[in-house]
């Protein structure tokens, strides 16, 4: 489950400085697009939320292991 001060940490991490409200938003969007079924936009107490199904979050995690692991090759 990710809510948007997550996203935003994550984001400031990668990119170095704080990101617009309305950048969150837009990754928020992404995301459920993304995983279409696997992933669905709540709220939650007031906040919302990114919820990715687990089994969809392992294989998510298992993809990007294994593109750190063999990264595609490089156009010369």
């Amino acid at each position: 489950m990710l809510d948007s001060q997550t996203i935003t940490k994550v984001i400031t991490a990668a990119e170095g400085s704080k990101p617009h409200t309305q950048t969150v938003a837009r990754v928020m969007n992404f995301l459920s697009k993304l995983g279409k079924d696997d992933v669905e936009q709540t709220k939650r107490r007031g906040k919302k939320l990114v919820v990715v199904d687990e089994e969809a979050a392992d294989r998510y995690h298992d993809r990007c292991d294994r593109d750190i692991e063999q990264p595609p090759p490089q156009e010369v």
